[in-house]
């Protein structure tokens, strides 16, 4: 199963935190494209975010050429689409908007 933590990135001469995704073997697949920014929907959200991005500061620092080449990625059969998920289980088509 595929998991993910934030991990600080050397960048530009300066460090950022991103959020980096591991494979089923633990290797790093992919980052996010964007550095992350702390948010949450309560203060006890945002501190669980905070402490997760804290964590990270304990971990290895690593840089983009840690990534592997997207383009050697292979490629992934995907699930159901939610129209099927939705059919197969009796919902409608869309969500009523009030």
């Amino acid at each position: 199963m595929m998991h993910w933590d934030y991990r600080v990135f050397f960048e530009d001469d300066g460090y950022t935190i991103r959020t980096v995704y591991y494979d089923d073997r633990g290797a790093i697949a992919a980052c996010s494209e964007k550095p992350i920014e702390p948010f949450g929907e309560s203060l006890e959200d945002l501190q669980d975010e905070l402490n997760l991005l804290q964590a990270a500061l304990k971990k290895k620092v690593i840089s983009a050429s840690d990534m592997p080449d997207q383009s050697l990625r292979p490629k992934v059969k995907r699930g159901k689409s939610l129209k099927a998920v939705r059919e197969q289980f009796g919902l409608q088509a869309e969500v009523a908007q009030e």
